[in-house]
């Protein structure tokens, strides 16, 4: 019988490593941050019985916190393991497309990230991100621009 903690991590662990590999670059520094989510969510009992959608912003926000702190640190490197992401489509095209949003700057790949893999609206990014709505959409403009630049020439 799962207790309730294991039924969180297992409903969430997904969507915590995505963002934490997207925003990191790294396996290691994935795992690393998504420890230290769920020992922040398993230290936070009274979170555990939150809305859903109250809870997963706050593991979106938590897990962005901790990849910031992650490449904060000095001893940090800047690398990136694409192939061997594990990627739930198998499809070249697709995979194509996940490492050209991984060539954004960090800024565009995060509202890329919550807005199309996540689901987020534009006030929740604003709000996850602790930046205004305007901005926001810019930067997914931006981003959409960059990624229809980038990806149309690699693929005509």
């Amino acid at each position: 019988m799962k207790n309730d903690f294991e039924i969180l991590v297992e409903k969430y662990a997904d969507t915590v490593t995505r963002i934490c590999y997207v925003n990191l670059g790294s396996r290691a520094d994935a795992e690393d941050a998504w420890q230290n989510v769920f020992i922040k969510l398993f230290k936070s009992k009274k979170l555990w019985n939150k809305p859903e959608e109250e809870l997963k912003k706050w593991l979106v926000t938590v897990a962005l916190n901790e990849c910031r702190d992650i490449k904060r640190k000095l001893f940090h490197r800047n690398h990136y393991d694409v192939d061997d992401l594990s990627l739930s489509c198998t499809e070249d095209f697709y995979k194509d497309i996940i490492i050209a949003v991984r060539s954004l700057p960090i800024k565009y790949l995060q509202v890329i990230e919550l807005y199309y893999f996540e689901g987020y609206s534009v006030a929740e990014i604003s709000e996850i991100l602790s930046a205004n709505e305007n901005t926001v959409k810019s930067r997914l403009k931006r981003a959409r621009e960059l990624l229809k630049g980038d990806f149309l020439n690699e693929h005509i």
